[in-house]
C-alpha cells in the first residue's frame, strides 16, 4: 500500500489497517491520530513529524524507520519490533511499548513522561536529554544505554538491568532502583537524592560527584564502586557493601 492509498481510505472514515505493508513508505507530516496498524510492516517508512496519537502499532515492525518529532502520545507499540528506529524527539508520553525491542534506537530528546516500557529491550539505546521521568521501566533491559542529561526522577527502574550504562549529570532523584543492575555503570555527577536502591547492584559502578542525599542503599552493592566526592549525607547504609568489600552495620 502506498501512502496515497493510505491517506484516500484514512479521509473516508477507515481506520483499521492491520498487517498492511508499509514498508518504506513517506508518511511524513500527516495525520492518523487513531489508527489502528498493528502487526503492519513500517520498517524503514519516513513518518518523520507524524502524528499517531493513540495510534495502535501493537506487535509492528518499525526498526529502520524514521519516527523524529512525531507526535506518539498514548501509542500502544507493545511488543513491537523497533530495532534502529530513530525516534529523537518524538512525544511518547503514556505511551505504551512493553515488551518492544528497541535495540539500537535513537531516543535523543524523546518525551516519554508516564510512559510503560516494562519488560522492553533497549540494548545501546542513544537517549541522551530524554525525558523519562514517572515512566515504568520494570525488568527492562538497558545495557551501554545513554542516559546522560536524562530525566529520570521518579522512574521506577526496578530489576531493571543497566549494566555499562552512561548516566552521566542524570537526574534520577528519587527513582526506584531496587533489585537494579548498575554493575559498571557510569553515574558521574548524576543526581539520586531520595532513590531506592535497595539491593541495587552498584560494583565497579563510578558514582564520583554523585549525589545520594537521603538515598536508600540498604543491602547495595559498592564493591570496589568509585565514590570520590559522593554525597551520602543521610543515606541508609545498612548491610550494603561497601567499595572495600566491608558490609556496613
Amino acid at each position: 500500500m502506498n501512502a496515497g492509498e493510505l491517506l484516500r481510505r484514512y479521509a473516508a472514515g477507515e481506520r483499521v489497517f492491520q498487517k498492511v505493508d508499509l514498508a518504506g513508505v513517506n508518511m511524513s507530516r500527516i495525520n492518523l491520530r487513531d489508527i489502528n496498524l498493528s502487526q503492519a510492516d513500517l520498517k524503514g517508512a519516513n513518518s518523520i513529524g507524524t502524528i499517531l496519537y493513540r495510534a495502535n502499532l501493537y506487535q509492528a515492525n518499525i526498526s529502520q524507520a524514521n519516527l523524529s518529532q512525531a507526535n506518539l502520545m498514548s501509542a500502544n507499540f507493545g511488543e513491537c519490533q523497533a530495532v534502529g528506529a530513530n525516534l529523537s524527539g518524538a512525544i511518547l508520553r503514556s505511551a505504551v511499548l512493553g515488551g518492544a525491542d528497541l535495540t539500537g534506537a535513537s531516543l535523543r530528546g524523546a518525551d516519554m513522561r508516564d510512559a510503560n516500557l516494562q519488560r522492553a529491550i533497549l540494548i545501546q539505546v542513544y537517549a541522551v536529554n530524554a525525558n523519562l521521568q514517572g515512566a515504568n521501566l520494570t525488568e527492562v533491559k538497558l545495557c551501554q544505554i545513554n542516559l546522560s542529561k536524562a530525566n529520570l526522577t521518579d522512574t521506577n527502574f526496578t530489576q531493571a538491568d543497566l549494566c555499562l550504562a552512561k548516566l552521566t549529570q542524570a537526574n534520577l532523584s528519587w527513582a526506584n532502583l531496587t533489585e537494579a543492575n548498575l554493575e559498571k555503570a557510569d553515574l558521574k555527577g548524576a543526581n539520586l537524592s531520595g532513590a531506592n536502591l535497595t539491593c541495587a547492584n552498584l560494583h565497579l559502578a563510578d558514582l564520583s560527584g554523585v549525589s545520594l542525599k537521603g538515598a536508600n542503599l540498604r543491602g547495595a552493592n559498592l564493591h570496589q564502586a568509585c565514590l570520590r566526592g559522593t554525597n551520602l549525607k543521610e543515606a541508609n547504609l545498612r548491610e550494603a557493601m561497601m567499595p572495600d568489600g566491608k558490609i556496613s552495620k
